[in-house]
């Protein structure tokens, strides 16, 4: 019997949403990641117009994780019961939206306003700070934990839609 047989109308429409809702979430940073951000440094004239750029795009990014992670998360739990697949792997998927949601909500809320307070706080830009510079340095640091954090929703949404496509396909 063909996969999509074996379950009801219901179970398929959820199953879809589902993995619309990882598909636009991890489009969305993997766009981010690789067009809008270097685009935005290499086109734009200035690193200031870049860098505002990107704060507005991220963003965006970061209110879709905001509102998708829990969209997701709810999902998981409605349907905790009716998954064939095993607890491990139903928590290990639920324990990763988590993660992603837990780095859209830090970035959102401590990373990138802290970015910007720095930002603002330079007179000049932070290209006309020494690179020894307190700020330029805590700005720099800001930006990898944003690059991790990125990072780490990332892979971790990438596990998910894998794990999310193999337990609809043993249904």
């Amino acid at each position: 019997m063909a996969p999509a047989a074996r379950f009801g109308l219901a179970d398929q429409i959820t199953a879809f949403i589902e993995v619309l809702l990882l598909a636009v979430w991890l489009g969305s940073m993997m766009f981010f990641s690789f067009a809008v951000a270097p685009s935005a440094f290499a086109v734009l004239p200035t690193r200031e117009l870049a860098g505002a750029m990107v704060t507005s795009s991220i963003a965006k990014v970061e209110t879709l994780g905001l509102i998708i992670g829990p969209i997701l998360i709810l999902l998981q739990a409605i349907g905790w019961s009716a998954r064939r697949a095993g607890a491990m792997t139903k928590t290990i998927r639920l324990a990763l939206i988590g993660v992603m949601t837990l780095a859209a909500t830090l970035s959102h809320f401590w990373i990138s306003p802290t970015m910007v307070s720095l930002r603002n706080s330079m007179s000049g830009g932070i290209d006309s700070l020494a690179l020894t510079d307190p700020l330029r340095l805590q700005f720099n640091d800001l930006h990898q934990y944003s690059v991790a954090a990125m990072s780490v929703a990332l892979f971790a949404g990438l596990a998910v839609l894998f794990l999310t496509v193999r337990s609809w396909l043993k249904r």
